[in-house]
Formats: structure tokens, C-alpha cells, sequence
């Protein structure tokens, strides 16, 4: 498995120093308290940071890692510069930003910033290696102070402005996670893939101009209004991270859903699409809920970015998320930004934001796992027939168009299991999220939705709070399903890009007496071994069903009947969505004369149709 681990700790055994104490029961192990003072005009934020880190590895430590991830923005030569181009998801890297540490050192004395090292890779400053003077034991901690200035670039990669609106993330310095091995897992900021954290409590306030609305990570416990200015205090625990947005014509909407207070920020003008955004969010609050475990905070922000701020859309933030689209929805599209960037960066609170996985290393446990949320949520509320499109009679199911956008081509590459930056934008998008919903879909709709969901709502009540890999996923499912399971199904799937491709090979028929006796043969191209059936058609449309076993290469089948067979086709419901060519599925006894090539064509058109509808 490939890890992203570039440097190990040291292994010093020397005394705690007077700054380094032990943790005591009503702390927790790790605390941010935050101080940010925006300045609307230059797009900079003035800020302070405590910060109380606990060695929970079993190792000492003598040494830290911080992210100093607004750093990507201020060359050309940064690793995130270098590996997109200058372009994320459309938009275009139109101005820099960074963030300077004017002071780091321990709260007990001692400067720290003199022999930090704050360009481990050439030409990017997003990480920066701090010596300690003494080591922190296992179970101790140390409380450090900061102070910065973040200068935030034209929106962009999640983070900036666009005229007065500031979306700010990233933003300040922050620890990276280490493991309980004692490594730590820090990493250059990549275009995909940016949280990897501890959990801890966040203590937030941020001071603006009194004409700007705020919307943070957290609940709001205080507000102060002074000369000109606003002070908002926002606390969180037990999240990774935190964020904030300003603007002066926000518009407030606030409502509770499955006992949390919600509150969408959004643009004026935007009624309508206010509408189906509340209808998302309450809807996704009482189904996420029941699937993977209630949502544990009493506050959740939904953002709704205005015009020419689409680099902050469709981003997940503990207890906050930026969403997506315009002012006015379309009917019946529910696969558009506003139903599904709503719904898929809701399903982030979970995934990654509470089950917190490594998503640099492990980006389909991330997002893979969220886009199938996505169609689940959308299906659960309008159908799963028409849960990407419901329009003038033409009904697409989300998960076909996941399909359609994920397989064909061949094997992806690179494969699922690879870490987010391996990837492209396109291959991101086809491999990691639509494909990885695909799998899933196909085992919830082969196995039974009752097993797939006590799977995985397993898996994300099992490891709320607790960093998982691959393998607490797998653990899961092969607890509800059988032992095995996983290494025959989904690791090759999820993990390598195998498939489950079938293809019918023949089918003949011939008289036997007064009986037809059709015979079929059908082949399992595909790694993956999905069971599945053939449907056989007579010639009075009379339907009947041979079961196909999973762990059986090929099919060969002989049926009898008083009527002639004229076709067949496996996984007649549709449920085989890993399967990535549904034209070779079906066969059928030729018309006496051969029939003509519009012939032909219809019979093809048909069983892609009959696929796509069940």
C-alpha cells in the first residue's frame, strides 16, 4: 500500500522539558484558539494562534510538523503550482497569496521559528519542520503561540475573495497528524486531497467590518459590536480543522432539521435556489443520520458563494460547507450543482469529516465513498429512476450516469488506490468519485440494500473520530457479508480498477420433437465476480430467468419450452453496474433471412434501453 510519509521523527530520550506537562482528564488532547482580524480591502488576515498539541504516539517527539497550506499560492515553484497547471476544476490561478509566521515559540519561552525549516521541498514553503529543544513523551503536550498574516489570493483552490467576499481556509498554521507509529504524516499542499488532521477543540473569533455577515466552523457563543467592528466568537470540538466566510450582502436563512440549527448564507436573488438547497440539507441530515450515525453537532453553515466566486464552491469544512449553482434551478435536473454539490458536500461530514481518513492517501475513502452518498440521498428523495434527471418524460438514474461517466477504456490509471495527486482533474473525477460510487452501487443492488447498508453504516459508526484505512472498511463488510468477501470484491475493485464485464458468447436453438430447446453460453471477462442472471425471451414474450453464480467463469444452459427463444440477456435488472460494455449482453436467434442491418440496430437500442430503465 502506498503511504504518504516523507520524513520520519526522531527518537530522542531526553527529559521533558519545563514546557512539555501532562494532559489533564477535562482537556482536550488537542486546542487551537484563534484570533483573525479581516481586512476586507487588502484581502488580509491579521491572526494569533494557541495551540495545544498531545504526543499520543508511542514514541517521543522531538520535533513538529505544521501545514502552511496558503503557501501553494505564492509562486509558480510551489508543488500545487507545479502539479495543476495553475488551474483547479475549471478555474484559473489568477493572483497570489501565502501566509508569513511572524512569531512561533513555545508559551513557556523559547523562540522556535529561528531553526524551523520552511522549504523541505524546493521552491514550496506549505511545510515547515520545527526542532524542539526537549522532547514531548508520549502522552505529554506542549503549548505553543503564534502570530501571522494570511494574505488571501483571488478565489481560488477553496480559498480567497472575489470583490467582498472572502472565503477563508487554509489559513493559518497548523500541526500536522502524527501516528501512533510515531511517523508523521505531513505533505506539501496537493490539488487534491487537503485534510489529514487531529481532532480537537477550535476556538475561533474573528473580527470584521459590523457590515459584513460571518458564517465559521462551529457555533457562535459570542458577539461583540464595537466602533465600526463585529466580533464573532465560534467554538467547535472534536473537528480537524477550521474556516470562515465574510461578506457584507450575504442573506441569512435559518432553520432545524433532525434537531440541528441550521443556517444557509446566500446571495441576493437566490430564493429559488434557497429552496431546493433547505430541501437537501433537511432531507440529507434525517437520511445520513439513519444511515451512518446522527450528526453529532448542534450547528451546521451551508454557504452558497455568489457569482464569479466558483473557486470557493463545492468544499466540505467541519460544520461547514460551500455549495454551488445559480440563482435558479432547473427542473427535474437533480444531478445539476445546486441537488447534487449540496448533497455530495453535506455526505462530507461524514466522509471525510468525522471518519477523518487520510484522503491525500487514501482519496476514495474520501470522496469515493461521499459520491455514492450523493445518489443514495438524491434517489432516496425523488427516486432512483430519475435521481439524476426527471425531464419531459426522460428519466436517468444517478448511478447510470455515474457509469457512463466512470468505465469504458480500460483499466483506469492509474488505479483507484492511488493517492489524490496522482491524478488529473478528469481522472479524479471518472476514477476516484464516480467509479467508486459505481462499486458500491453494484454490491447494494447484486447483494440487497438492507446488507450494504448495515455495512456501511458499520463502518462509519465503528470509526467516527478515529482515522481509518482500507482495511476497517473491509473489515466491515466482511463482517455482514462472509469472511473473503472484500479481497474477492471490493479491494480489486476499489483498490486496482477491476471490473465485472460478462458478455453473452452464443445463442442457438433447435427443434426436439414437438419441444425448441434453446442453448446459451455466456463468459465472465471481468475480475470481479458479481452473480448475476440470464433472462431468456420466447417468441410470445414470455420471460424466464437462469441464475448465474458469482464464483463460475462461464455459463453454459439448455432450456426447453413449447415456444421458440428469440433472446436473451444477462443482468436483466440492471444491477451489474460494473459491468462496462452492456452492449454484448444480449443475443438473439436471427430472424429467417439474417434480417437487415436496421434490424440489427434496433435489437441493440432496445436492450441498451431495457438496461438503462429497471
Amino acid at each position: 500500500m502506498r503511504r504518504l510519509r516523507h520524513l520520519a521523527v526522531g527518537l530522542a530520550l531526553a527529559a521533558a522539558a519545563p514546557s512539555v506537562s501532562a494532559q489533564t482528564p477535562d482537556e482536550p488532547a488537542h486546542a487551537y484558539v484563534l484570533e483573525a482580524t479581516l481586512d476586507p480591502e487588502a484581502h488580509v488576515v491579521t491572526g494569533s494562534a494557541r495551540i495545544r498539541w498531545t504526543n499520543e504516539s508511542a514514541l517521543p517527539a522531538d520535533e513538529l510538523w505544521l501545514h502552511l497550506y496558503l503557501n501553494a499560492f505564492e509562486s509558480d515553484e510551489t508543488v500545487f503550482m507545479r502539479e495543476s497547471g495553475g488551474a483547479l476544476r475549471g478555474d484559473r490561478f489568477r493572483g497570489t497569496g501565502g501566509i508569513e509566521l511572524e512569531e512561533l515559540r513555545l508559551a513557556a519561552g523559547g523562540d522556535l521559528l529561528a531553526q524551523a525549516e520552511d522549504e523541505v521541498i524546493r521552491g514550496d514553503r506549505t511545510q515547515l519542520r520545527v526542532p524542539l529543544p526537549e522532547s514531548v513523551p508520549p502522552g505529554g503536550t506542549v503549548d505553543l503561540v503564534a502570530r501571522f498574516v494570511s494574505r488571501l489570493p483571488p478565489v481560488f483552490a477553496r480559498s480567497g475573495y472575489h470583490e467582498s467576499f472572502h472565503m477563508v481556509a487554509q489559513w493559518f498554521p497548523k500541526l500536522a497528524r502524527r501516528e501512533p507509529d510515531g511517523t508523521w504524516a505531513t505533505f506539501p499542499y496537493h490539488g487534491h486531497g487537503e485534510f489529514y488532521a487531529d481532532f480537537a477543540r477550535y476556538d475561533l473569533t474573528v473580527t470584521t467590518p459590523s457590515r459584513f455577515e460571518v458564517g465559521a466552523t462551529g457555533a457562535m457563543v459570542e458577539e461583540q459590536r464595537g466602533e465600526g467592528t463585529v466580533r464573532r466568537r465560534f467554538v467547535a470540538d472534536r473537528v480537524h480543522d477550521t474556516a470562515f466566510t465574510a461578506w457584507d450582502f450575504f442573506r441569512e436563512h435559518v432553520f432545524e432539521a433532525d434537531g440541528v440549527r441550521v443556517r444557509v448564507l446566500y446571495p441576493p436573488g437566490y430564493e429559488a435556489a434557497l429552496a431546493r438547497h433547505v430541501a437537501v440539507t433537511r432531507a440529507g441530515l434525517e437520511r445520513f443520520g439513519a444511515l451512518f450515525g446522527e450528526y453529532p453537532y448542534p450547528v451546521l453553515t451551508v454557504v452558497v458563494p455568489p457569482r464569479g466566486a466558483t473557486g470557493a464552491a463545492g468544499m466540505e469544512y467541519p460544520t461547514l460547507f460551500v455549495t454551488a449553482g445559480g440563482w435558479m434551478p432547473i427542473p427535474g435536473l437533480h444531478a445539476g450543482p445546486i441537488e447534487a454539490t449540496t448533497a455530495h458536500e453535506l455526505a462530507h461530514q461524514w466522509f471525510q469529516g468525522m471518519i477523518a481518513t487520510n484522503e491525500v492517501e487514501w482519496p476514495m475513502l474520501d470522496e469515493g465513498l461521499t459520491q455514492w452518498a450523493t445518489g443514495e440521498l438524491l434517489g432516496s428523495m425523488v427516486g432512483r429512476r430519475r435521481s439524476a434527471l426527471d425531464w419531459g418524460g426522460l428519466e436517468i438514474d444517478y448511478f447510470q450516469l455515474m457509469r457512463w461517466a466512470s468505465l469504458g477504456g480500460g483499466p483506469p490509471t492509474p488505479p483507484p488506490g492511488s493517492p489524490a495527486h496522482a491524478f488529473s482533474d478528469r481522472e479524479l473525477g471518472r476514477t476516484v468519485y464516480a467509479r467508486t460510487a459505481v462499486v458500491l452501487e453494484t454490491v447494494r443492488r447484486v447483494w440487497g440494500p438492507d446488507r450494504f447498508e448495515r455495512a456501511l453504516g458499520t463502518y462509519a459508526r465503528e470509526q467516527r473520530f478515529r482515522h481509518p484505512r482500507p482495511e476497517h472498511l473491509f473489515d466491515a463488510f466482511d463482517r455482514t457479508y462472509w469472511p473473503g468477501f472484500s479481497e474477492r470484491v471490493l479491494a480489486p475493485a476499489l483498490l486496482e480498477g477491476a471490473d465485472a464485464d460478462m458478455r453473452m458468447v452464443s445463442l442457438a436453438t433447435r427443434r426436439r420433437g414437438e419441444e425448441w430447446v434453446a442453448e446459451v453460453e455466456a463468459q465472465r471477462v471481468g475480475a470481479v465476480p458479481v452473480p448475476t442472471s440470464v433472462e431468456l425471451r420466447d417468441e410470445a414474450g414470455e420471460r424466464v430467468r437462469v441464475r448465474w453464480p458469482g464464483d463460475a467463469r462461464r455459463l453454459r444452459t439448455t432450456h426447453a419450452g413449447e415456444r421458440r427463444v428469440v433472446a436473451a440477456r444477462l443482468d436483466p435488472d440492471g444491477h451489474v453496474l460494473l459491468d462496462p460494455r452492456v452492449i454484448d449482453d444480449a443475443e438473439r436467434v436471427r430472424p429467417e433471412g439474417g434480417g437487415g442491418l436496421f434490424s440489427r440496430i434496433l435489437f441493440a437500442a432496445q436492450q441498451l434501453l431495457g438496461w438503462a430503465g429497471p
